[in-house]
């Protein structure tokens, strides 16, 4: 009886071991994979460790063929333009302007013992003293460049030879400048000034009949004065709408006929009336450039 009970015993084992035998174990799954995690896997191989979150390694780019420097905002840049004109004070436009004159007189008029023979009159030609006038004109200036069309007149104390009577006279001058400026980046500007004119002269007491004893005198005249114009000054443009200036000028003069109280006769040889002009002068600017 002992014998066969034994294996019934070990038959529950046996069976348990049939059993894990028989059953097979299943293969764990793979992850699931989607290209959107594979990006990311690929964008994070592309950074080492480094400072911060920068990466340690920059691709250059073919594409980019400009260099870029640092520099302060605040300070423009600016490209050289040779079309640009250089900067210049910028006293331009149309102006209107006045002036004191003192003049001296040379020649035939600083002698007081000349005269001149018409037909029956004769016409005097009185040593004239410094005198002094004004003067109107109108400009235009351009750049370094003005134009001036000016109107003068000064009074002289005159007195000759050959008679006791006063021969004061008043000068009248049309003329017409140019005026070349220096230093053109400042206020203060030197030029040099070139011009032409006429010129008249009428003289107190500055004719008398010849047949008439005693002589009576009356008005005479110097005309057609043609005069030529040099000189030098200096101008200060406290804005470029307002300037000041003064300027000395040698006139070269010379005047064709005379009028006496016949009438109107040439001058043979022409009178010499040289003068000398100190001016001092302030303009106001009407319109500026269109510049």
């Amino acid at each position: 009886m002992k014998g066969p009970v034994l294996p019934l015993l070990s038959l529950p084992a046996v069976l348990a071991l049939a059993s894990a035998c028989a059953s097979t174990s299943r293969v764990p799954e793979m992850p699931a994979w989607s290209p959107d995690s594979a990006e990311v896997v690929a964008a994070s191989a592309l950074r080492l460790p480094g400072d911060g979150d920068e990466p340690s390694i920059r691709v250059p780019d073919e594409e980019r063929t400009t260099i870029r420097v640092p520099r302060d905002e605040r300070t423009p840049l600016r490209v050289p333009d040779d079309s640009v004109p250089e900067e210049l004070w910028p006293a331009q436009g149309l102006y209107i302007g006045a002036a004191v004159i003192t003049a001296e007189y040379f020649g035939d008029l600083d002698d007081g013992d000349d005269g001149l023979l018409g037909t029956t009159d004769v016409v005097y030609l009185p040593d004239l003293d410094i005198g002094a006038g004004g003067g109107l004109y109108l400009s235009y200036r351009w750049r370094m460049n003005e134009l001036i069309v000016q109107y003068s007149q000064t009074e002289h104390d005159g007195e000759h030879d050959l008679t006791s009577l006063d021969h004061d006279a008043t000068v009248k001058t049309w003329d017409f400048l140019w005026r070349r400026y220096f230093m053109e980046k400042s206020p203060l500007q030197p030029y040099g000034v070139l011009g032409i004119g006429r010129s008249q002269i009428e003289i107190d007491n500055g004719s008398s009949d010849q047949a008439q004893t005693p002589a009576s005198f009356t008005e005479g005249s110097l005309e057609d004065g043609i005069n030529i114009n040099v000189g030098a000054g200096i101008a200060l443009y406290t804005l470029p709408w307002v300037s000041f200036w003064g300027q000395a000028m040698y006139r070269f003069n010379r005047y064709k006929t005379s009028d006496g109280i016949d009438g109107e006769f040439p001058n043979t040889p022409d009178i010499d009336g040289d003068s000398l002009e100190l001016s001092f002068g302030a303009a106001l600017r009407l319109l500026p450039s269109r510049n």
